[in-house]
């Protein structure tokens, strides 16, 4: 949760919502250079937050967008931050004119110092450019396999604070947590510290610092989510305690070993892009809890604060990721020939923005793991070397969080020794598709062996090979999959068809179940999203219309077949139920849906 500062005592305004109408224009194919103007002519109105490539009028086209809005303060202030959570791809912004900067990081959230706002209107400004140019944004590539949408995803505001409260769990056997208070005047304080609204402790801050113990403490965990708050000098912030930890191969939550199981997830919704409302988001969440997920993995880029508050709340475990995918490899650069790996701009870019995400997610007790460069060509020095620097990155900021990424090269692979976890990904039958029949299949998806198979490797021969390089690191599942286009049903279980997917997805939690080396699976993926389309350069059409339907839900989150079957695996040791659009759907074997 976000710090909260000052407007509890009345110190600095209250922060200023800048969501809603705000005044239009598009230029299509043109970029920020080009058309940056404070003083625009409007031609129409856009919802804040909101991506302007979703709807009718500028429906999936890429160019510029013009955006302005009025505010008012009642009095002088000598400082505010303009803070944006997510917006895509590259803005420039600017505060009565005045340029506070132009930002290339697609959904990070964004603080924009102001300087000193006199009493009176004020009128704020944005650029927005969605296009794909490789001069301007190094870190969005056309060929990522997602849909890369235009405007404010979550949205935008005016703080007069910027300090902030970070709580680092330092025992969580006696409740005892160091508190961080960032930016605050004096580095050396006493104060009081409010904890839960009602238990008062006395702290003494030494270069900003003081551990105490948080009292009538409880921990947070999946099945009891117990959150704290705590108030200092007018800040105020929420926080949870645990501790997770990877040794002797499990991962261990609170001294206790938990298995990770749950679902990638891409934050986007049917018509509305990435810019998810807090409904949509629980409405996602509620669905993998009545599936029985513990667990998601927030597929490729940083998670919105929204989110995470509600991971926190209802005891979802999130591995969260900066933004990459698939850099470096032959098969990404065979495009544009750009390798990004060379690249200094791109790398310090890498280093940014997984810094920041790792620092803006450390009060979250949810995220158990902070990763980077999903898929990337791992078995180049230069990409290990970079792998190297993100996650001593993670680790400066002292997080809390496990250290890992989504490893497909695990026979060239020269990173691991970076990470905390073992994470591989894998497809093996579907990519390439080449299946069989089903006693054949489950047996690729156990047993396939590039060395003598083809297609991809088996889970239990991925397992081995790691099992073999790190003898006591946990071990987990962070993509399988396959596609289905519901509706599709097919007797003989033909690909794509929703009989396929419950069988592909079943033989993988058989395997997962029966692998005592593996701590964790991330189905690939919960829902249907857009990814790239016939508009994407140098990326042929993908199939669907642009749609990747590799979700056990559909885009609308209407369920598939295979949801029942990752029900009755997750829920095996609970009650065995689950629910699918609001209704109860029996998990029992010999129950079918239709």
């Amino acid at each position: 949760m976000t710090s909260e500062c000052n407007a509890r005592v009345g110190i600095a305004p209250t922060p200023i919502g800048l969501d809603g109408i705000w005044e239009f224009r598009f230029e299509e194919g043109k970029s920020i250079e080009e058309v940056s103007d404070p003083g625009f002519a409007a031609t129409d109105a856009m919802a804040v937050p909101g991506c302007f490539d979703t709807l009718p009028k500028w429906y999936l086209k890429r160019g510029t967008a013009l955006y302005r809005r009025a505010f008012t303060i009642p009095a002088p202030v000598p400082n505010a931050w303009l803070v944006m959570d997510g917006m895509g791809l590259r803005g420039d912004f600017r505060i009565d004119g005045r340029p506070l900067g132009i930002r290339p990081f697609p959904y990070a959230r964004l603080e924009l110092e102001t300087g000193p706002l006199a009493p009176g209107r004020h009128e704020v400004f944005a650029a927005i450019d969605n296009r794909f140019d490789w001069n301007t944004v190094r870190l969005a590539r056309p060929y990522y396999d997602f849909y890369f949408h235009g405007g404010f995803y979550h949205g935008v505001s005016l703080l007069f604070d910027n300090r902030r409260l970070v709580v680092r769990t330092r025992d969580y056997r006696t409740g005892t947590v160091e508190i961080d208070a960032e930016r605050f005047a004096e580095r050396d304080f006493a104060a009081t510290l409010l904890f839960d609204g009602r238990n008062e402790v006395a702290a003494e801050f030494r270069d900003g610092r003081a551990t105490v113990r948080v009292p009538d403490f409880r921990l947070w965990s999946p099945e009891e989510p117990n959150l704290h708050t705590v108030e200092v000098a007018g800040c105020f912030v929420r926080f949870g305690i645990r501790q997770i930890e990877a040794h002797d191969r499990r991962i261990w939550l609170n001294g206790s070993p938990v298995f990770l199981k749950g679902v990638n997830r891409h934050d986007t919704g049917a018509d509305c892009g990435p810019a998810t409302t807090p409904a949509q988001m629980l409405r996602d969440l509620q669905l993998l809890k009545s599936i029985g997920a513990n667990f998601v993995r927030g597929a490729h880029y940083q998670q919105s604060p929204q989110f995470l508050d509600l991971c926190d709340a209802l005891g979802i475990m999130v591995w969260e990721e900066s933004l990459g995918w698939g850099n470096g490899q032959k098969y990404t650069m065979s495009g544009d020939g750009i390798d990004e790996l060379a690249d200094p701009v791109f790398r310090e870019q890498q280093v940014a923005q997984t810094r920041a995400m790792a620092r803006a997610s450390i009060n979250h007790p949810c995220v158990v793991i902070s990763a980077f460069l999903n898929e990337c060509e791992s078995g180049r020095p230069e990409c290990a070397s970079l792998i190297g620097e993100l996650a001593a990155a993670i680790r400066a900021e002292d997080t809390g969080h496990l250290v890992t990424f989504a490893c497909n090269r695990w026979l060239t692979d020269l990173a691991g020794e970076f990470t905390d976890i073992a994470a591989f990904n894998t497809y093996p039958g579907t990519i390439p598709a080449y299946p069989g029949l089903p006693a054949e299949l489950a047996e690729k998806v156990r047993k396939n062996d590039p060395d003598r198979d083809q297609g991809a490797s088996g889970i239990d021969v991925m397992a081995r090979r790691f099992r073999e390089r790190f003898p006591d690191k946990p071990i987990m599942l962070s993509e399988c999959g396959v596609g289905a286009l519901r509706g599709l049903r097919d007797t003989a279980a033909g690909f794509m068809s929703e009989d396929f997917q419950e069988e592909y997805i079943g033989d993988i939690l058989e395997t997962v179940e029966g692998n005592p080396d593996i701590c964790g699976y991330a189905i690939w993926q919960m829902n249907d999203n857009r990814t790239y389309h016939r508009n994407s350069p140098g990326q042929s059409a993908k199939q669907m219309a642009g749609w990747s339907i590799a979700g056990i839900f559909d885009r609308h989150r209407e369920p598939k077949l295979a949801v029942e079957t990752v029900c009755r695996h997750f829920t095996r040791h609970q009650a065995a139920s689950c629910r699918s659009r609001g209704e109860w759907v029996r998990c029992n074997s010999d129950e079918r849906s239709g």
